[in-house]
């Protein structure tokens, strides 16, 4: 039996706990430094392992908060990825924005969220970082960090075939073949995945499945050890996706949309988030491309002194058309966007020690990227009539009405390249053996340049009707060509006390200081909404204490308090237009705060059980928004969100994790798990219009497996409990209208694995 939401995360959990047995690799919440655990995170950092992510079949970005607490990914498209740590992110709607949450793969950082792994594969763990980076791989964050992690070639010839099946036509396949090509000094690794999924969405209009997966990767590594101390590791890596998406149900029509539909006779399709149907005219389409190549090389000068270097580029292209009105009506049935990054990044760093007592790390960063943009947006012989409906215009022919915007394009350019460097140094002074006091400082310097623009065309000729002039431009805007620099600096720092009375107690205090440049508005924005936005910066403090109660008990906690000046924000602008407002334009909150407790546990349990749990309680609200958007059924422009709850912030979130295996001979293992997730509701778009509320969910998955060493076969099943649920929820357009993304389908397969 099912507990309701209403009766609170704690009692989920403990009722999902007595109802079920769970299994195989227990997802490591390391509270006590330990081998295979960086010692230089943070106490509240997760160290997450590949093992743990795997309730069945395939791994996404959207696993990762099946095992840490505080994160929330939503993912509705790889372009459009969210990532948010203790209430504190952003989305990639606006191709101006950086993450206030960086990410790292394999030591170096993306540039955009967008460029996030379709599917993690091969990994050997993802370390979420929950405060301000300084000395890592990337830029300095404001908020937090993901640093992915990949297996590394060895020095055993083996290779992996897994293959899954399961419903909505699912299809997965993974390749690994690692292999000693030199003895001793060189060794190669290939990955390989191949995904496919039927769409999960009906289009009404078109009779067609659509939002379904098609996604591929490879990646090659040599590991070469050339002799002495030093070491040499090459990763190469290509994906590729091409998706008929984004198509989303409407979770709410603006009483302006119906009275619209109303007058033109009109039917819409009824607003249910969860419907999993659209009545599209248009198909939409997603085609992304990603090569990268990273060089890391690392050599012992002295015996006490490591040069390391960390080499990376990336090229990431993007092309997708879609039908932009989201209904059944030739209005803007035809747009898209494209968008073309490379960038280039080089870490340098020297570690070692100065006697038994000091270590240091001194380092210098570069990271140079570029992009070119443009977005298309194509009226159609509706429009006019849709956007007219109601206002009182003088009775016209049809036909000549239909031509006032049929064919009437916007396309927008737009260009942005950017540098960062930085140095930074780290101390480490273990002033007694149990007490140990960690110092960094980061100086940043960030520079861009961009341009955005407004070209118009396939205008129509129509007779001087003023009210014709009118709607053009209220719906067209003026052709419009701007250029902008940015200059940014900033001086950042950390200081960690570590102090461990006991191998069983370890109790931490870190406060740190954070930075995200500001940067250029990837849209052409006009009213209230500057072309540029400042810098934010956080300041943040952390108090951790791990436990191990006995050699298979273990405890942690974690109380927080983030403060950011110059919060980076989405939202719609008001007062840009009265019949489309313009959308996803990046603003600064002048303060926001987050602050909480964290608490996870990790038990091995008699019998062959293992069970971990974590839950987080974060605040996170807006302490000075004065001149935030309104919902737009108000009437009004701006309004004062000073002191309410901020959006993508669940005020609750919790996983639990238990799991049981059974020796049947020496050779075989027959094991079992669940896996339970829970976050509470949260407003979903910065303006909390009407029907941009996300309700809790919880989640729950489930596999039984036989694991032989040279084979494994898993039966599984996902979302098991909640198919009504919303993973996010996106503004239409600015007027009211919201889609929203429901969460995935209940899916149930088989996933064999062959080792040799």
């Amino acid at each position: 039996m099912l507990v309701k939401a209403s009766h609170g995360p704690v009692l989920v959990v403990m009722t999902v706990l007595l109802s079920a047995a769970q299994a195989a690799e227990l997802p490591p919440v390391q509270v006590i430094a330990s081998e295979g655990r960086d010692t230089s995170l943070p106490t509240s950092a997760t160290t997450v392992s590949a093992g743990s992510l795997e309730h069945g079949g395939l791994v996404s970005a959207a696993d990762l908060p099946s095992a840490a607490v505080s994160l929330q990914l939503t993912q509705p498209d790889n372009r459009n990825t969210g990532i948010f740590i203790r209430g504190l992110g952003t989305t990639g709607f606006n191709d101006g924005m950086q993450g206030s949450v960086g990410v790292t793969v394999d030591d170096v950082a993306l540039g955009r969220q967008a460029m996030f792994p379709a599917h993690l594969y091969d990994i050997e763990a993802v370390d979420v970082v929950r405060t301000p980076v300084l000395g890592g791989p990337g830029p300095v964050t404001s908020v937090g960090a993901l640093h992915i992690r990949h297996r590394a070639p060895d020095w055993h010839n083996h290779t992996a075939l897994k293959a899954s099946r399961g419903s909505d036509g699912l299809r997965h396949h993974e390749l690994v073949a690692n292999g000693e090509l030199v003895p001793g000094v060189l060794a190669g690794r290939i990955s390989a995945y191949n995904h496919r999924r039927d769409g999960v969405v009906d289009n009404l209009t078109t009779g067609r499945k659509v939002n379904n997966a098609q996604h591929d990767a490879v990646r090659a590594q040599l590991l070469w050890l050339p002799g002495g101390d030093s070491r040499a590791r090459l990763i190469l890596e290509r994906t590729h996706l091409d998706e008929n998406c984004c198509a989303y149900s409407v979770a709410h029509y603006s009483q302006a949309s119906q009275n619209r539909a109303a007058l033109l006779g009109h039917p819409l399709l009824a607003a249910d988030p969860f419907s999993r149907e659209v009545a599209q005219d248009s198909d939409n389409r997603r085609l992304m491309d990603q090569d990268s190549a990273t060089l890391h090389l690392d050599t012992w000068l002295t015996p006490g002194m490591r040069l390391v270097s960390v080499s990376g580029y990336r090229e990431w292209d993007m092309h997708a058309w879609q039908d932009l009105d989201g209904i059944d009506l030739a209005i803007a049935p035809r747009g898209g966007s494209e968008l073309q990054h490379r960038q280039w990044s080089q870490a340098l760093s020297l570690e070692g020690s100065l006697g038994s007592a000091v270590d240091y790390q001194l380092g210098g960063y570069y990271h140079d990227h570029a992009h070119r943009r443009s977005r298309s947006l194509t009226y159609g012989p509706d429009a006019a009539r849709w956007f007219t409906a109601g206002l009182g215009f003088p009775p016209v022919d049809e036909a000549l009405l239909a031509s006032v915007m049929d064919g009437a394009t916007v396309v927008s350019p737009g260009t942005e390249s950017a540098r960062h460097r930085a140095l930074f140094a780290q101390l480490d002074w273990f002033a007694r053996p149990d007490l140990g006091v960690s110092g960094t400082v980061r100086h940043s310097h960030d520079r861009k340049h961009g341009t955005t623009g407004r070209r118009i065309g396939g205008l129509q000729a129509i007779p001087p009707v003023p009210e014709f002039e009118l709607l053009r431009a209220m719906l067209l805007g003026q052709p419009a060509d701007s250029r902008h620099q940015l200059r940014d600096e900033s001086l950042d720092g950390a200081l960690r006390l570590r102090y461990m009375p006991s191998r069983a107690a370890q109790y931490e205090v870190a406060v740190s200081s954070g930075y995200k440049p500001g940067g250029i508005n990837g849209e052409t924005v006009s009213g209230n909404v500057p072309p540029t936005f400042d810098a934010e910066h956080s300041r943040s403090i952390d108090a951790s204490v791990a436990l191990a109660l006995t050699d298979a008990a273990r405890m942690q906690l974690t109380v927080y308090l983030t403060e950011i000046r110059d919060y980076q924000a989405l939202t719609y602008n008001p007062d840009s237009s009265p019949l489309i407002p313009q959308m996803n334009n990046i603003i600064n909150v002048d303060r926001v705060r987050s602050r909480g407790v964290e608490a996870s546990t990790d038990l091995t349990l008699p019998a062959g059980f293992r069970f971990a749990t974590g839950v987080g309680y974060n605040d996170a609200r807006y302490l000075d928004f004065r001149d935030a958007p309104c919902p737009p059924e108000s009437g009004q422009l701006f309004c004062d969100l000073s002191g309410e709850r901020m959006a993508n912030a669940p005020r609750w979130t919790g996983f639990a994790d238990l799991r049981h295996s059974i020796p049947l001979s020496d050779t075989r293992e027959l094991y079992s798990g669940i896996n339970y997730q829970y976050r509470s509701d949260y407003p979903g778009t910065t303006e909390r219009g009407q029907g941009s509320h996300v309700d809790s969910r919880e989640l729950v998955d489930a596999l039984i497996g036989l694991r032989h060493p040279h084979w494994d076969i898993e039966l599984w099943v996902r979302n098991l409990t909640d198919e009504r649920y919303m993973s996010a929820v996106f503004a239409l357009n600015g007027g009211g209208d919201y889609g929203a993304l429901a969460g995935a389908p209940r899916t149930a397969g088989v996933s064999l694995v062959l080792r040799f």
